[in-house]
C-alpha cells in the first residue's frame, strides 16, 4: 500500500494525484492524505481553502500548532497500514521521525525545488538536511537538485516532471480561444508570480503596439496578496487559484505561455515543467534562456528562447504577428511532451523508486 502525503501548492496537488489510475493499474492501494487542508483531495474551491488559510493566520500560535498536530495524527495513523509513505513537500521534520518511528512503513520523499535557499529556511525549511538524512530514499527531478540531496543521503531517485499531457487530451476540443485577441498566458503560484517583474517592461512595450493582446495570470492568489508589478498599459485579468482541470483548460486558453526567470539557485532547481505545460496545451512557448529551459526547447523549432528583454520583446513580436508560425511552433511542442515524456514513462521512473526503498 502507498500513502501520499502533500503540502497545498496546486503544483504538489497535481504532483500526487496525477498518477491516481497509474497505481491503480499497477495493483497500488494508494490513499491520499491533504496535509493542512480541511477539505482534502476531492476539493474543488480552491478559493475556499484560500479562505481558511487567510483564517488561520489570525489564530493563536498554539491553537494553529494543535490543529496541525491533529492533521499530523491523521496521517501517522494510516501510516500505520501502508508499506510506504510518499511525502511532498512537507518541511515538518516531527511528521518524518514519527513516521520512521513506526518502523515499517518506508518512507521516500520529493525533493523539487531550492528549499535550502533563505527564502524557504523562512517558511518552514530549517530541518531540510534532517528531512533527507531520516528519508529512505528522495525523488528529485533533475541532477541539479540531486547533488544538494547526495551530501546527506545517497538513496537518489531521478523521476522527471510529467506535464500530464494525456489529461489535456480530452478537453483540446473543447476550450476555445478568442480568435480576435492574442492571449499571452502564465501560471504558477503566489510564491512564483515576482517572476513577472522579468519582463514587466518588455510587457508594456508589446501591449502598447499590439492593440489586441491580453495576458492571463493563473495562481496568483487572492486580489488581496498580488505580488505583481503594477502595469499600466498591459491589460491582464487573473485567476487565484485552480485545480486540475483548472488548469488545464486556463493553458488550453492561452496562445503564447511565457516562462521568465531570474538566475540563481531557485531557477535551476525548478527545472522545465512549466514550459512542458504550455506544450501540452498547444501554447508557443517562449522561456528563459537559462536552466533546464534549452535542454528541453529547440530555439525556432518547438519554442522560444530569450535571454535579454530585448530578446523578450522581439521573440514574443514575431509569434503575435505571425499566426502560422505561431501555430507551428505550438505543434512541435505537444509533439515534444508527447513523445518524451509520457505519463507512462515517468509513471515507471517513480514506480522504480517505490519498489526500491
Amino acid at each position: 500500500m502507498l500513502l501520499m502525503e502533500t503540502a497545498r501548492m496546486p503544483s504538489s496537488w497535481s504532483a500526487a494525484l496525477q498518477y491516481r489510475d497509474s497505481f491503480a493499474a499497477a495493483g497500488y492501494d494508494a490513499r491520499y492524505v491533504a496535509r493542512d487542508s480541511p477539505h482534502g483531495f476531492e476539493q474543488r474551491d480552491r478559493v475556499a481553502n484560500w479562505a481558511w488559510r487567510l483564517r488561520m493566520r489570525h489564530r493563536s500560535h498554539a491553537l494553529k500548532a494543535d490543529i496541525r498536530r491533529r492533521w499530523d495524527d491523521r496521517i501517522v495513523e494510516l501510516a500505520k497500514e501502508c508499506d510506504v509513505v510518499y511525502a511532498l513537500k512537507i518541511p515538518s521534520l516531527e511528521l518524518h521521525q514519527r513516521i520512521r518511528a513506526l518502523n515499517g512503513p518506508r518512507l521516500l520523499v520529493l525533493f523539487a525545488d531550492a528549499f535550502w535557499l533563505p527564502h524557504a529556511r523562512e517558511h518552514g525549511w530549517r530541518d531540510l538536511e534532517s528531512i533527507l538524512q531520516i528519508a529512505d530514499g528522495v525523488v528529485t527531478v533533475n541532477e541539479f537538485t540531486a547533488s544538494y540531496v547526495r551530501q546527506f543521503n545517497e538513496r537518489i531517485f531521478l523521476v522527471h516532471d510529467s506535464p500530464q499531457t494525456e489529461d489535456f487530451e480530452p478537453m483540446r476540443g473543447v476550450v476555445k480561444r478568442d480568435p480576435s485577441r492574442v492571449t499571452l498566458g502564465w501560471i504558477g503560484s503566489p510564491l512564483t508570480a515576482g517572476s513577472l517583474y522579468k519582463i514587466w517592461e518588455p510587457l508594456e512595450d508589446l501591449f502598447r503596439e499590439f492593440p489586441n493582446l491580453h495576458l492571463r495570470l493563473a495562481g496568483t492568489g487572492p486580489a488581496n496578496l498580488l505580488n505583481l508589478p503594477r502595469f499600466e498599459r498591459v491589460r491582464w485579468s487573473s485567476a487565484p487559484d485552480y485545480d486540475h482541470d483548472g488548469m488545464i483548460r486556463e493553458v488550453l486558453g492561452m496562445d503564447i505561455g511565457l516562462y521568465p526567470l531570474f538566475r540563481g539557485d531557485d531557477a535551476i532547481a525548478r527545472g522545465a515543467l512549466k514550459a512542458m505545460i504550455y506544450m501540452s496545451g498547444e501554447a508557443a512557448v517562449v522561456a528563459q534562456n537559462y536552466a533546464e529551459n534549452p535542454e528541453l526547447i529547440a530555439h525556432g523549432v518547438n519554442g522560444l528562447l530569450a535571454s535579454t528583454e530585448q530578446e523578450w520583446h522581439d521573440q514574443l513580436a514575431f509569434l503575435i504577428a505571425n499566426p502560422e508560425e505561431r501555430r507551428r511552433i505550438a505543434a512541435n511542442g505537444l509533439a515534444t511532451v508527447r513523445e518524451r515524456y509520457s505519463r507512462a514513462s515517468t509513471f515507471e521512473q517513480l514506480r522504480a523508486a517505490i519498489e526500491a526503498v
